[in-house]
């Protein structure tokens, strides 16, 4: 938030010099006005081209075995456009490098699923998948056995949903 703050001011200064510098060089006055205006329009026009952008960012700072299973997309108030073409807020994501299969019980895979907003801090979040029953549960600071994962202690949520992460987790 604070680099777009100090990114939409030199965009401000920017749209001011080269607007009095043309002026300049007509040899004339700006009109009064023309000034806060450009600078505001160039402002908001950065600032709703960088939110629109911000999903592509993070991807394209995230590792390629990064792969993305869901998005979230919203509009707000301040940002009526949005509601017409609503922009992409939060996404979710799996590090396939990462996943670690259980070596007792077959299907069952270790994953982190992060969890990644705009303005807010990034969270992991331990999942077990199991990929024969098409299921999924949070893994607090439970201890993976055969025992547990039979014993169906987990507040497991079945209907393979997200299937993206399925598709990225499971083989086949």
């Amino acid at each position: 938030m604070f680099i777009t703050l100090i990114v939409s001011a030199c965009v401000a200064a920017l749209v001011a010099g080269v607007i009095l510098l043309g002026f300049k060089l007509v040899g004339r006055k700006a009109p009064k006005g023309l000034l806060p205006l450009a600078m505001g329009v160039a402002v908001i026009a950065y600032v709703t081209y960088a939110r629109y952008t911000w999903h592509e960012t993070m991807i394209a700072r995230l590792p390629e075995t990064l792969v993305v299973i869901e998005t979230g997309r919203g509009g707000t108030p301040f940002e009526p456009w949005t509601y017409i073409w609503p922009r992409v807020t939060h996404f979710a994501a799996v590090d396939r490098a990462t996943a670690r299969h259980h070596p007792q019980v077959t299907g069952m895979v270790l994953v982190t699923v992060m969890l990644v907003a705009e303005d807010e801090p990034s969270r992991a979040v331990p999942q077990v998948v199991d990929c024969r029953r098409g299921r999924r549960a949070p893994v607090g600071g439970l201890t993976l056995t055969p025992e547990t994962l039979a014993a169906d202690t987990l507040p497991w949520q079945s209907g393979r949903s997200p299937a993206a992460l399925f598709d990225a987790v499971c083989e086949g």
